[in-house]
């Protein structure tokens, strides 16, 4: 008569031991499944966005390049000599800015009150490259 309770006592037993696995396999992969990853918390797609800007009857790109999480790099292309003669204060500001925005990773920077109006014209490029990128 001993055995037969010691028989039915090791299958209750195997049979907890075997929901507890299933149980803990189960919570594993809902976590696994739910977990933010890489992906999730991108901010940005990867990649490379531009934006014009028409300065004399010519268009100048503002490009931006970004990775998931973070700016890259922010340059000027298609600047043309007479927009550099019209324009002398725009790749200077566009460099200062390019460096603050790394920096900071943000476009909510200080600009020079003497650049203000240059300043606000690449921002908002800047801005509407880092809105085609967004995730």
């Amino acid at each position: 008569m001993g055995t037969k309770i010691v028989a039915v006592k090791l299958k209750e037993i195997i049979k907890k031991a075997v929901y507890a696995i299933l149980g803990i396999a189960i919570i594993g992969m809902l976590v696994y499944f739910f977990m933010p990853g890489d992906d999730d918390r991108a901010i940005y797609n990867a990649g490379t966005y531009s934006s014009d800007i028409v300065l004399h009857n010519q268009p100048v790109s503002v490009e931006v390049t970004v990775s998931n999480d973070e700016i890259l790099d922010i340059r000027l292309i298609n600047m043309g000599e007479t927009q550099s003669v019209f324009y002398p204060l725009f790749e200077p500001t566009a460099n200062e800015l390019a460096e603050a925005i790394i920096e900071k990773q943000s476009t909510d920077i200080e600009c020079d009150a003497d650049k203000t109006t240059t300043a606000n014209i690449l921002l908002s490029a800047v801005n509407r490259s880092l809105e085609n990128a967004r995730k």
